[in-house]
């Protein structure tokens, strides 16, 4: 164990020995963030708080605004609980903090603020910023109690979701957590094809739905994923039945791999990236198994508006399996029809020397411009540069995603920050190194553009020299 291996453990232990007799003398309220590292973290924290008969709400934001924490009723006998936000909001709470306790349970980049009632438990705290939320959320649940260990394969969900995997396998610390997971069979792990579904949908389906690694022109498109088959000579259905990855003989598979290959060549994309890690969840429905999957199932769940849903399959009701699976479907067509204004409008994108923009105003939804922005990066669509997809939000405001590519090395929510502060001190910005967001107003996103590559400029100008 690392040196900041153990003071993060021990904060977590000290904080869950002071914080677990409290719990049940208050009304404890539950806040956490709409994606899947957020709802699997809520998820744990839920039934920690089950298990301890605590009563508690629980509410689910897309980000963690002035606007929303405004609108949270606090009273002294209450205890929040923050999960996947608050660190990098610590200002905006300091109202709240004052008056009740609060524990934030997070992994973005944190501000500075100390307060006898606030605990706060993030890695970077602690020298360790390769942990996700459902991480940190998983070790507090179970320093609280031990029963709570069963609740690992949410933490594994939560951190692939958040690629907190590099190059799809676990180090450091979240490897202990990925190996203490198969000591206890929970998750098992084999090599081959990273292709989403492998083992559940058709192999069209899968071919389609896979966006990391990502296919060019077979990534979004199901029909073109039929005609690739055609091409390379395998057939997607045997006796009338749709072909899966599983069905597959080893020469086909070798067959799809080599054609696969071939396809990422020509956008300049590494050979290895299409074999990897394929984490398989013991125990569970086999729609569910599949760690990508059930990730990306539980993400749509969030950003389409049915969080509960998420929730619920993670807390292991499955009763509502076949409706989260429409509102998945839903999700995927929207994915698709976004990546497609983004490939026929290009309009949409405005390309500088120093970045890229994905300028979607109404015609992508604020939900997913996140994940068309990593898309779109991770495609033959645009140089590799910073990207910055700009969405039209609620209330005359516009969502920012950025994304960077992994062979920079500059931190993007330091450049958000800044940028922000310097275009309105009302717009806010939070996130990674390699991604981060803000909302700024509408109408500034030129002047928001012209800043951005300004500090970019100088940015990547300092490093060069």
């Amino acid at each position: 164990m690392s040196r900041s291996d153990g003071l993060l453990l021990d904060a977590i232990e000290r904080t869950a020995e002071v914080i677990k007799p409290i719990l049940k003398n208050r009304k404890v309220k539950l806040i956490t963030q709409f994606d899947t590292d957020g709802l699997t973290s809520a998820s744990i924290i839920i039934k920690m708080l089950i298990r301890e008969d605590v009563n508690f709400e629980s509410r689910v934001y897309k980000q963690l605004t002035s606007e929303v924490v405004d609108g949270l009723s606090v009273n002294e006998d209450d205890f929040l609980i923050f999960t996947d936000f608050g660190s990098g909001q610590l200002k905006l709470l300091k109202d709240i903090i004052n008056k009740a306790n609060v524990l934030i349970l997070d992994h973005h980049e944190p501000t500075e603020f100390n307060h006898d009632n606030l605990f706060h438990i993030n890695p970077i705290l602690f020298g360790e910023d390769e942990l996700s939320s459902s991480i940190i959320s998983y070790l507090f649940a179970k320093s609280i109690n031990i029963k709570n260990i069963d609740l690992i394969d949410l933490a594994i969900i939560g951190a692939v979701a958040d690629v907190v995997e590099e190059k799809w396998e676990f180090k450091g610390f979240a490897k202990k957590i990925f190996d203490e997971a198969g000591l206890i069979s929970k998750i098992s792990v084999t090599k081959g094809l990273r292709l989403y579904g492998r083992n559940t949908r058709p192999i069209y389906q899968s071919l389609a739905y896979t966006v990391d690694p990502f296919i060019p022109g077979i990534s979004g498109s199901e029909s073109h994923a039929v005609q690739f088959l055609s091409e390379i000579g395998i057939s997607p259905k045997s006796g009338g039945e749709w072909k899966k990855l599983k069905d597959l003989s080893i020469e086909e598979q070798q067959k799809l791999a080599s054609a696969i290959i071939r396809e990422r060549m020509e956008i300049k994309e590494a050979a290895e990236d299409v074999f990897g890690d394929v984490y398989t969840i013991l125990g569970r429905p086999d729609e569910l198994q599949d760690v990508r999957e059930f990730s990306t199932l539980i993400n749509s769940c969030g950003r389409m508006g049915s969080s509960s849903l998420g929730i619920r399959l993670c807390l292991g009701d499955y009763s509502i399996l076949e409706g989260s699976m429409d509102v998945f479907n839903q999700y995927r067509k929207a994915i698709s029809n976004g990546l497609n204004c983004v490939r026929e409008k290009k309009d949409f994108l405005h390309t500088t020397e120093s970045a890229t923009y994905i300028l979607a105003g109404s015609s992508i939804p604020d939900t997913i411009i996140g994940t068309i922005s990593s898309i779109v990066l991770n495609s033959n669509l645009v140089e590799t540069k910073p990207l910055f997809g700009l969405a039209d939000s609620d209330n005359g405001i516009v969502k920012v995603s950025a994304r960077l590519p992994r062979n920079l090395e500059i931190n993007l929510r330091e450049i958000l920050v800044k940028a922000v502060g310097e275009l309105d001190e009302k717009a806010e910005a939070g996130g990674h190194m390699l991604a981060a967001g803000a909302f700024i107003p509408k109408g500034k996103e030129d002047e928001f553009i012209k800043i951005v590559d300004k500090i970019l400029g100088d940015t990547i100008g300092n490093k060069e020299v």
